[in-house]
């Protein structure tokens, strides 16, 4: 068993990590915001939930995606917005 890593799979590594930097700064900011102003916090997420919706509704966001693939994406960004939501209500 080799214990390199090769190149191509250390770029995805170190971007996997990023990603993973990112997304727990986000979650603290998130928090924080819901234990300072929880309904604020909240209208906002719902009006980018809102805002998403409508954006991937149409062709202008995602242009490059089908209609299909679009309203897909859709899905998957309110759905994980709304998890995100209520994970942060669990947590305050």
């Amino acid at each position: 068993m080799s214990e390199t890593v090769s190149p191509d799979r250390a770029v995805m590594i170190r971007l996997r990590a990023r990603l993973a930097v990112v997304e727990r700064a986000a979650w603290f900011g998130l928090v924080h915001a819901m234990r300072t102003r929880s309904e604020e916090t909240e209208a906002f997420i719902g009006s980018e939930r809102a805002r998403c919706a409508e954006g991937f509704g149409a062709k202008g966001w995602a242009g490059d995606l089908s209609e299909a693939e679009r309203a897909l994406l859709a899905q998957e960004v309110d759905a994980g917005l709304a998890q995100l939501l209520a994970d942060a209500r669990a947590e305050i």
